[in-house]
């Protein structure tokens, strides 16, 4: 598959006319229609219905619409930064996360990264627990920000920065609400909404698992990210056990920690701090920040 491929399919998906794309793309007709034969001979699907008279996309085609433009996209993207790449003295420096809520809590860590380095680009990856030891040790990522897991590897190091306990985020008008903190027992008879245990962490498998081990199936509701878990609840579908959210906010809901489950390590992993002093300072700031958690 090749762009050329990808943008004459484009074309005619747009126009629903071959004459009308060759024009757009200032070739011949014969050479689009050879750049889609080739392209639904490589895909073994047809992705036009083609008479006489009309064009139009077989459901194959319209489900590889969006691929097509998204691989186009991110190679126009890409273009242009190469093009530009001279100009820009910007250094990247790559964070990875568990999920997204998590690069909330360095907000602060950021603005001081960038009082010391200016130049510095932060990008973000959002990294599988399963792949977070290869990344580290590819160097493809410089830190991961992220809770503890079970097992550890040689070479990557971890260092705490504070420790969350699970809470349960319900709705205001929940009658657990009225109390300031929970025990795993005021949990038995509530439908519950959890992040999937098997991409998440080894202390939040626990805590998930001792909640739900008892209830019916029809009481359970797995999700992939913190993010649906909360819009769940908001829907009023359960109480969702999460790990703590600092500085969380929104109206009709309410989070109270479960005190009598065991608090979960949160820190950063890197696999050395020499080579780029940059490293070293996240690091060092990270511990200073952590400290006092109304910077969170």
């Amino acid at each position: 598959m090749n762009t050329m491929q990808l943008s004459c399919f484009l074309a005619v998906a747009e126009t629903l006319n071959f004459a009308s794309a060759a024009q757009r793309l200032h070739v011949t007709q014969p050479a689009v229609t050879q750049q889609i034969h080739s392209l639904e001979s490589e895909l073994d699907v047809q992705l036009f219905r083609r008479t006489t008279r009309t064009v139009e996309l077989t459901h194959a085609g319209i489900l590889f619409l969006d691929d097509a433009k998204t691989v186009m996209s991110i190679y126009e993207r890409a273009q242009k930064r190469a093009e530009h790449s001279a100009d820009d003295t910007r250094e990247p420096f790559t964070i990875g996360f568990h999920s997204h809520r998590e690069a909330f809590a360095i907000k602060i860590l950021l603005r001081k990264m960038k009082e010391r380095f200016p130049n510095i680009y932060p990008v973000f990856r959002i990294i599988p627990f399963q792949h977070l030891y290869q990344r580290l040790s590819e160097e493809v990522i410089d830190v991961v920000i992220s809770f503890r897991e079970s097992i550890s590897r040689k070479g990557i190091k971890y260092f705490e920065l504070t420790q969350f306990y699970p809470v349960a985020l319900m709705e205001a008008d929940n009658p657990l609400a009225q109390k300031k903190e929970l025990f795993l027992r005021d949990l038995e008879k509530a439908p519950i909404v959890a992040i999937d245990p098997q991409s998440c962490q080894a202390d939040y498998k626990k805590i998930v698992h001792r909640i739900i081990e008892h209830k019916f199936p029809a009481d359970i509701y797995i999700c992939d990210s913190i993010e649906t878990a909360i819009t769940l609840t908001e829907a009023g579908y359960g109480i969702s056990i999460l790990p703590e959210q600092p500085g969380f906010q929104k109206d009709g809901l309410l989070q109270l920690p479960i005190v009598d489950a065991e608090p979960m390590s949160y820190g950063i992993y890197y696999k050395s701090l020499s080579g780029d002093p940059r490293r070293k300072v996240f690091v060092e700031l990270a511990k200073e920040i952590f400290k006092e958690p109304d910077l969170l």
